[in-house]
């Protein structure tokens, strides 16, 4: 039986799953989506620490003028530089914690959509990353960071989606940390990848299936996949302590 945290969650679960019902009540498909994925800011801005910000579209640039496709919802820490002019969100890939596709109805061509943008998202220049002198060094942080999540309200099986990852990457060469940590249809499954907890992985491990992990949801724990992502996204929190982002690589390349 689920404690109470646990029967929260799954009200949780519950509540936007008819929020999206809701969402759906639209007349043209472009506000379907965006009606969903407003229920999903909603939704991490109403449980994440204080020190994250949490915004709708926009993209993620990089050092040497590298863009990303759009992306749905962006998750940047409050050492960010800001870029809202035009309500058009930009931010250095450096401050992003995470990056989330949102799906009505994840689909074998929308998983691959949104396989795609995610990869797109620019490498973090290590330059620009300092840690303090007890932390790990900046390349195993971007190798978690940003994380990645898919997030659906209903579509594929596990097991069938398990199969288009593993086919998309067969046949796309993606660096690691650019693979979803999870891909989660609310109410329905989980599937996750954890680059962090592979030995010895680098940007550059090639994908392998033996590191997903499924978990298909049953009734009384509905709600454990969005507490999962919640609580890996706190996990963001402990490398901003002693973090400095020097920025003096954008401003010398602006103008040159």
């Amino acid at each position: 039986m689920p404690t109470s945290l646990g029967r929260y969650f799954n009200g949780l679960a519950d509540v936007i799953a008819t929020r999206a019902v809701l969402g759906g009540d639209a007349n043209e498909n472009i506000d379907i989506g965006t009606n969903r994925e407003v229920i999903c800011r909603e939704l991490l801005k109403n449980h994440l620490p204080a020190r994250y910000s949490v915004t709708l579209g926009g993209d993620i640039f990089g050092v040497g003028d590298k863009r990303s496709g759009q992306i749905d919802i962006v998750i940047n820490h409050d050492m960010s530089m800001a870029f809202r002019e035009n309500n058009k969100p930009r931010c250095p890939v450096e401050s992003v914690t995470a990056a989330i596709s949102v799906k009505s109805r994840l689909t074998k061509p929308e998983l691959f959509n949104a396989l795609e943008n995610l990869a797109s998202i620019p490498q973090p220049h290590l330059p620009v990353i300092t840690l303090g002198l007890l932390s790990k060094p900046p390349a195993e942080y971007v190798l978690s960071w940003p994380a990645l999540f898919l997030f659906a309200f209903s579509g594929l099986s596990a097991d069938t989606c398990r199969q288009h990852l593993v086919d998309f990457y067969a046949a796309n060469s993606v660096p690691l940390n650019r693979i979803p940590r999870a891909i989660v249809v609310n109410r329905s499954f989980i599937l996750t990848f954890c680059a962090y907890s592979i030995p010895g992985a680098t940007v550059s491990t090639p994908f392998s299936q033996s590191h997903l992990r499924g978990s298909t949801v049953v009734e009384s724990n509905r709600g454990h996949p969005l507490f999962w992502m919640m609580h890996e996204l706190s996990k963001g929190l402990s490398w901003l302590s002693g973090m400095y982002l020097d920025y003096a690589a954008y401003y010398d390349e602006a103008f040159r």
